[in-house]
This record gives structure tokens, C-alpha cells and sequence, in this order.
């Protein structure tokens, strides 16, 4: 591993906002809402303000996860600590993207702007060059460095956006925002989507937080001020420029804010305008690589990548080789000229990435409840759910090549991830279990709630109940539902005490007759349990239940003859009677395991024993204790928490012990842990 050097923490709260302001404030202002008058028309205005709103549930959850775990690399640090490798490194890589994208799109549009005003002609990709030597030198010598050059730039651009906002209010016309809605509403979510990028700079600081003296503070409040901040100015700026401009000549200007400037003011609008747009470009361009270099730092630091990436430099302590790589990613995406495109797929790694960081509020509080929160998300865990409905609502409205190129791109980045050995390792690990774990659920949905009929309601009849309407959390643990339980017994006095004991429906008669049988209701029962003392009647019963083609049946004897002939008839036989009520919950609630062991007739039997009072093994090593050859303690429960069973373990009083082994070996076992003192 390269020795790691510590990062300095000096930038207070206005460093921070700075950071947010910068990659927040961007060109986007400058530039797209043209492309939103051309989509939507005036109602544009609302766009911004809507987009301003939905954010809020990310910030949110981007404040209580940035003041938890203030480290270099953002979103991918959040994930790495709360969601497994494979999740935290795509969250790292779909971060990089969006910001190495966003920073791109950035130097594109100020080599453009310098082409169209300064130097008619020049190469837009020899500006960009420059460009990114420039701030990546800056960004060299420490985010402190880069962000005095930015707040200057951020002020110069916040004065011409206000002062221009300002000025214009007077110049407002009515009739230009008449029709509001020219063309309807059905576009509003896609122009949502197309501004998207203007609302995460706040993201930024986070990446920085290894850097902000007092995290837990700073940077909760430095994402909430560049939200708020941001939004009134987008909001305003935008209602000015769609006021004093008919959006339909608005919507014919690549630079609308420039064409804007100088409708109002004349030449030193023009100058103004290209100002703000070369001062927002350069801002938002050192800000977002400076940030990507960080996320870069990251995934070298935890061996996603290559560890030469998360070498800091000895003398300024910054990432200078993943700032190096970050920079020629930029020189090669700025050089292709296309601004929509770049802009388009930053956007896929912005929104994807976002998603999961929302959703990654929840496994911080249920895997680290511990850990100490500064700020705390309201409303939990509705909040990080807004958050991620409102993050990839956003997704199928982006452009169609976005998803193109963004889907060669993941493809890439599970070739990084998966050409390290333990990175695979973990993800077939992950695949396995994720594979149980489906079968499991497709199984339980399988599983219906079970309309049990137990006839006879004497001690065996009601030991059986006893298991299946159980509650208690070791129970439900292999339970899809309590089971709906309903009674036929014949004695008028017990049907009252079982009246009194389960509330559940008892119909008073002989349950061997096939008369009663229908009243119940064929299409009311899913399983017939016949549980008489006697095996006679509960031959009789099963029998009567099969002529009634009931599918599943389950009959209690303890003579061995009958077991030929109830199966015969597909009638399942229990015919352990120590295990009985143990013995038929398996069979409704695990039917696959019920199946493996071949419950009582077969190779193997699972067995729950409750220890009594005075037991001769209570006090008791389970390796002193003589279990029969061929059986053993698969598990003990106590006080409704599992105990894993060794030799040093005790046997005490109301132990749940689980036994597992040949129907005979466990009846000696159980005759054993019955005996007492």
C-alpha cells in the first residue's frame, strides 16, 4: 500500500459554500434556459422552481450522510461504509462520470464563448487544453488554493446574474409570458430532467469534506445555503429573462442570457453577459475537476483502481495522479464539441449515482444506529425514499444515446471492478446469496396463509394450535402468516374452554362424519388435521376428508398399520406422538424440509423439545448430557434468541432445544431431556 498523507482541513463554512456556488452557478444558467423556452415556453419558470423543490429530499439526505462520514470522495465514501463493494464502487464510478463529464461540458462552453467573442476561428480544442492546464495547476496546490480563485470568480458572475435580474424587473412585459404554457404541460418532467445538472453542485462539497474544518456543521449548512441560494437566483433570473424577452426569440439564442443582456442594456450588457458566462464556466470547471479527482483518490484508496491513484502529493497533499488522469479524460470529451451530449450524459452519472446515495440513508441508520448523526434527516425513512423516486424519476427522459453511452460505460467500469480477484470473489458471494434469497421470497409468495381444520380439540388437537397461531419472533421466523385455525369437537364443555382459548370458529359435532365436514365448507379449508387420541377416528376422518377431495390431509396415528392405507389414499401420516405439534407446523410452514427429513417414517426427524422444570439435564454440559448415536442438537432457543449448541453449552429450565436425527434416536433423546430429578 503507498503511504497515505493526511489531508489539511482548512476551509470554513464560506469556502464551502463557495464550492457549491461554484459548480451549482454554472454556465447552465447562461445557456439552457434557451433550450427550455424552445421545450416549454414561459412555464419554464416554474421548471426551475419545481426542480428547486424536488432536490431539497437529496440535499437532506446528502447533509445527514456528508456530516456522519466526512471523507474525501463524497457519495462513494457514504456507500462504501453503508452498502456492499460492488454498490459502492458503482455509486464512486457513476459520480465520476457525471463530474468528468460535467467539468468537460464546462470548458467546452467557455472555449466556445472565447471563439465567438474573442478569437473568431480559434481551436476549440486547443482552448480547452490550455484551459485544463491551467485549473488543473490551480487545483495542484490544495482546494483552499482553487477556491480563492474561484469565490472571486463566483462573485464577479453573482453580481452581473442579480444586477442584470434586477435592472430588467422594469422591463417586464406581460405579453411575453402569455401563453404560459404554450406547450402544455406534458414536457415539464423532461425539461426537468434537461436542468437536472444545475441543481447537484451541491454534491461537490461533500468530496471536499476531509478539507472543511468542522464537517458536522459546515457542510449540512454550506449544501442547504447553496440549494436555497441557487434556487431563488434560477428562479428569478429565469423570470426576468422569459419577462423581457418573448421566449420564442429566447429560444433561438444558444447563449440566451448574453442575448438577454444586451436587449436591456446594450453593449455593456453584452460585455456583462460574456463576463458572467467566462466566469461561470471557469468556476463551475475548477470546482467539478477538483471533485472528480477526489472520487478518483477514493477508488484508489479502497483498490478499485489502481493504488497509484490514491497517492497524494508530497509538498500541496492533493491527488496529483488522479487529478492528471481526470484532466486528460476532460481535454478528450471537451475536444468533441458537442455541449447537449456531453451535458446529457453527465446527467445519466449524476441521477444514478444520486439514487443510490438517497437510498443509502437507510442502511446508516439500521447498520450503524450507533454512529454519531450531526444532522439528522426528518421524517425517516419517507425522506430518502422522496429522494430516490425524485432522482431516477428523472432518468427515462434523458436523451436515448445518453443511456447508449452510459450502458458502455457501466460495462466498463464492471470490467475495472471485476478484473481484481477479490472484487469477483465478492460479487459471485453477493450472487449466491441474493439467488437464495429470491428463491426464498418467490417460495414465500407461494406459500398462502393455510385455513387449517383441526377435528378433535383435546390436548393433542390443541397443541397443534398452540404452534400454528403462535406469535412470538422465533416462530414467525419460518412462518409466512399465523395460520387460520378452525375447530371441530364433539364435547360441549371443551368446546367452550376452546372458545375461550383462541377465539377462533368451533363447530360442535362428530368430526368423523362427512355431514359436518361440508357444513365447515370444502372451499373454506386448505389442510384437514384429523388429531383424535384415537387412531380409528382419525383414520375415519382422513378418509371421509379424501372422499370430499380435500388435497391436503394430515392424520395423526401412532399404530404403524394404518400408515399403508392412509397413504394410499395420499393422506400425510405423523406418527411420532412426541413430536406432533412440532412435526405438523414444519409440514405446512416448510414443506421442502418436511420433504428432506420425511418427518416420522423416514431417514431423519426434526424435533423442538421444552425442557421441564427439575429435568435430570437441567444444569447440564451438553457434553456430559447422553444423546443417542445418530442424533444431535441442531439448535437451542432461549428467551426467544438462538443459541448455537457446544459441547461447554448449558441445558437450563424452558430451553427450546432442537433435535435433529432417526425417528428413533430422537425418541430416546426425548425421553431423556423428560426425565426428572
Amino acid at each position: 500500500m503507498p503511504e497515505q498523507i493526511s489531508v489539511k482541513r482548512n476551509m470554513g463554512l464560506f469556502m464551502a459554500v463557495m464550492i457549491g456556488i461554484g459548480a451549482t452557478m454554472g454556465p447552465g444558467i447562461f445557456a439552457l434556459p434557451g433550450e427550455l423556452a424552445h421545450m416549454i415556453g414561459p412555464l419554464g419558470i416554474l421548471v426551475y422552481l419545481a426542480m428547486g423543490f424536488l432536490t431539497v429530499f437529496t440535499a437532506l439526505n446528502y447533509s445527514e450522510l456528508s456530516a456522519a462520514i466526512p471523507l474525501a470522495g463524497g457519495g462513494y465514501s457514504f456507500t462504501s461504509r453503508t452498502l456492499n463493494r460492488p454498490v459502492a464502487f458503482f455509486t464512486g464510478w457513476f459520480f465520476w462520470i457525471g463530474n468528468t463529464l460535467a467539468c468537460s461540458m464546462y470548458a467546452l462552453i467557455f472555449a466556445m464563448t472565447i471563439r465567438a467573442y474573442f478569437l473568431p476561428g480559434a481551436n476549440i480544442a486547443l482552448i480547452s487544453l490550455i484551459t485544463t492546464i491551467v485549473f488543473a495547476a490551480i487545483n495542484l496546490r490544495g482546494m483552499k488554493e482553487a477556491i480563492i480563485v474561484i469565490t472571486i470568480m463566483n462573485l464577479v458572475e453573482l453580481v452581473v446574474l442579480v444586477g442584470v435580474a434586477v435592472l430588467g424587473c422594469t422591463d417586464i412585459e406581460p405579453p411575453n409570458l402569455e401563453p404560459f404554457a404554450p406547450m402544455g404541460w406534458g414536457p415539464f418532467v423532461p425539461a426537468m430532467a434537461l436542468i437536472y445538472i444545475s441543481y447537484v453542485g451541491f454534491e461537490l462539497i461533500s468530496n471536499a469534506a476531509e478539507e472543511i474544518i468542522e464537517p458536522g456543521k459546515n457542510i449540512p449548512r454550506a449544501i442547504l445555503i447553496t440549494l436555497g441560494v441557487s434556487t431563488v437566483i434560477y428562479v428569478f433570473v429565469v423570470g426576468v429573462m422569459m419577462g423581457t424577452v418573448n421566449y420564442s426569440e429566447l429560444a433561438k439564442s444558444d447563449i440566451p442570457f448574453i442575448y438577454t443582456a444586451e436587449r436591456l442594456f446594450g453593449a455593456w450588457g453584452l460585455w456583462a453577459g460574456i463576463i458572467a458566462t467566462i466566469m461561470a464556466s471557469l468556476s463551475a470547471f475548477s470546482v467539478t475537476l477538483g471533485a472528480s479527482a477526489r472520487i478518483l483518490y477514493a477508488l484508489g484508496r479502497d483498490e478499485h483502481f489502481p493504488t497509484i491513484f490514491a497517492r497524494l502529493h508530497p509538498k500541496f497533499q492533493t491527488p496529483h495522479i488522479a487529478l492528471c488522469v481526470c484532466a486528460l479524460i476532460v481535454i478528450i470529451f471537451s475536444s468533441s464539441g458537442i455541449v447537449k451530449f456531453v451535458a446529457s450524459l453527465s446527467d445519466f452519472g449524476y441521477l444514478m449515482g444520486l439514487g443510490i446515495i438517497n437510498y443509502a440513508v437507510i442502511p446508516l441508520h439500521r447498520r450503524m444506529p450507533n454512529l454519531r448523526r450531526p444532522f439528522r434527516t426528518i421524517l425517516f425513512p419517507w425522506i430518502p425514499y422522496l429522494g430516490v423516486v425524485t432522482t431516477w424519476m428523472f432518468v427515462p427522459a434523458l436523451e436515448t444515446r445518453s443511456f447508449i453511452l452510459g450502458g458502455i460505460l457501466t460495462l466498463v467500469g464492471s470490467g475495472i471492478y471485476l478484473f481484481n480477484f477479490d472484487n469477483r470473489a465478492e460479487v459471485i458471494k453477493l450472487a449466491k446469496t441474493h439467488v437464495k434469497s429470491l428463491k426464498l421470497f418467490i417460495y414465500k409468495l407461494r406459500r398462502m396463509r393455510m385455513r387449517v381444520l383441526i377435528i378433535s380439540g383435546g390436548k393433542q388437537g390443541q397443541n397443534i394450535a398452540d404452534r400454528l397461531m403462535a406469535k412470538d419472533e422465533y416462530q414467525m421466523m419460518f412462518r409466512s402468516a399465523e395460520h387460520q385455525v378452525t375447530f371441530i369437537e364433539e364435547d360441549g364443555a371443551l368446546c367452550k374452554e376452546l372458545e375461550r382459548r383462541y377465539n377462533v370458529p368451533i363447530y360442535q359435532g362428530d368430526g368423523t362424519k362427512r355431514e359436518l365436514l361440508r357444513q365447515v365448507g370444502i372451499d373454506n379449508i386448505d389442510v384437514v388435521i384429523a388429531a383424535f387420541e384415537d387412531d380409528g377416528r382419525n383414520v375415519i376422518a382422513a378418509l371421509q376428508a379424501r372422499e370430499l377431495k380435500l388435497e391436503k390431509i394430515i392424520a395423526i396415528v401412532q399404530n404403524q398399520e394404518y400408515t399403508q392405507l392412509l397413504e394410499q389414499n395420499k393422506v400425510q401420516v405423523v406418527n411420532a406422538p412426541w413430536a406432533t405439534a412440532a412435526m405438523v407446523e414444519n409440514i405446512l410452514d416448510n414443506p421442502v424440509l418436511a420433504q428432506l427429513f420425511e418427518f416420522g417414517i423416514g431417514a431423519a426427524s426434526l424435533l423442538e423439545v421444552s425442557v421441564p422444570e427439575n429435568a435430570k439435564v437441567t444444569g447440564t454440559l451438553i457434553r456430559d448430557v447422553d444423546i443417542p448415536k445418530g442424533c444431535l442438537i441442531a439448535a437451542i432457543i432461549r428467551d426467544n434468541k438462538f443459541v448455537v449448541p457446544r459441547g461447554t453449552t448449558t441445558i437450563e429450565v424452558d430451553d427450546r432445544v432442537i433435535f435433529i436425527g432417526p425417528a428413533s434416536a430422537i425418541k430416546k433423546a426425548f425421553d431423556s431431556f423428560m426425565l426428572k430429578k
